[in-house]
């Protein structure tokens, strides 16, 4: 007979499988953006892929969070969707995903 321990149940806040990242852990990865269809629809009618795209985000962000890209005196809100990361031959990098529009309040 083979014992296990059983799975962690977590917390009501942040079950196991939802649970944050360590920040000291996601400090040295890159981070790209990616963009939801309506996101990218958006950020191209108004002119401003290139911007969102070009976006820095620290690798401390979370899910929930609400990005405010500012263009020309202009605030364009999104919210981070997903963090997902990416493994491979070239190394690891983190993608984050944002969505619009971003919904609660500001």
């Amino acid at each position: 007979m083979i014992m296990s321990k059983a799975p962690e149940t977590g917390s009501s806040k942040n079950p196991p499988h939802q649970s944050l990242s360590p920040p000291d852990k996601a400090i040295s990865a890159r981070v790209v953006i990616a963009l939801t269809v309506t996101a990218k629809s958006y950020a191209v009618q108004m002119g401003i892929l290139h911007n969102v795209l070009a976006t820095a985000l620290p690798a401390e962000c979370q899910v929930g969070d609400v990005v405010t890209v500012r263009v020309q005196g202009a605030d364009h809100d999104f919210a981070l969707l997903r963090r997902r990361w990416i493994v491979g031959d070239e190394g690891s990098r983190l993608e984050i995903t944002l969505d619009y529009p971003a919904h609660g309040p500001r």
